[in-house]
């Protein structure tokens, strides 16, 4: 059984996905698969199925239930318009997670993704209880760059060959986000 967490915005609210929500998905990925691909670890052709998606929202259940991550979906009134995750939650002397997120096309450049960034963020220093949230972003991802720093996360420096995108070793740049630096949280 999942916890349930949302966490609601001014225009949004972030909630654990559900296994009726594999059609939406599918519709959105498919949707936005030529603008996401650049951006995404490769896929399988199965992870564009109904199928593929009720087995990724089966392992985000599977990290919630075992707090190594948190997978929302992002949500306009009832529709489902992105993905944001806090994962490889570590707890302990870290108590950290990394985060990453993408929005449907349709609503980029509206101020979704900032929003959702933030209503992660205070997921992750409220109820989760987390201390640090670090994000890698590849430098051409302009409008990632934007939204990560309009949140309030600091650039920490560049991680050479970080992560395998779409098939290639690609650099990233560290932005980080502490309880304290955190607007409005505790002291």
């Amino acid at each position: 059984m999942v916890p349930s967490l949302t966490v609601s915005g001014a225009g949004l609210y972030l909630r654990p996905f559900e296994p009726g929500d594999a059609a939406e998905l599918l519709s959105i990925h498919r949707r936005c698969r030529a603008a996401f691909d650049p951006f995404m670890p490769l896929r399988s052709e199965a992870y564009f199925s109904v199928e593929g998606q009720l087995a990724q929202i089966a392992a985000d259940r599977a990290r919630w239930e075992s707090d190594q991550g948190y997978a929302f979906a992002v949500c306009r009134q009832e529709s489902i318009v992105g993905r944001i995750a806090l994962s490889n939650v570590v707890r302990g002397a870290w108590l950290s997670a990394t985060l990453g997120y993408w929005v449907d096309v349709r609503v980029q450049g509206q101020g979704v993704a900032t929003e959702a960034v933030q209503l992660a963020a205070r997921a992750a220093f409220g109820g989760l209880h987390l201390h640090r949230l670090q994000a890698a972003i590849m430098p051409r991802n302009t409008p990632s760059l934007k939204v990560i720093r309009k949140a309030g996360f600091v650039y920490e420096g560049l991680a050479p060959f970080y992560l395998q995108i779409h098939g290639v070793w690609e650099d990233h740049q560290i932005f980080s986000l502490t309880r304290e630096l955190w607007e409005g949280a505790e002291p």
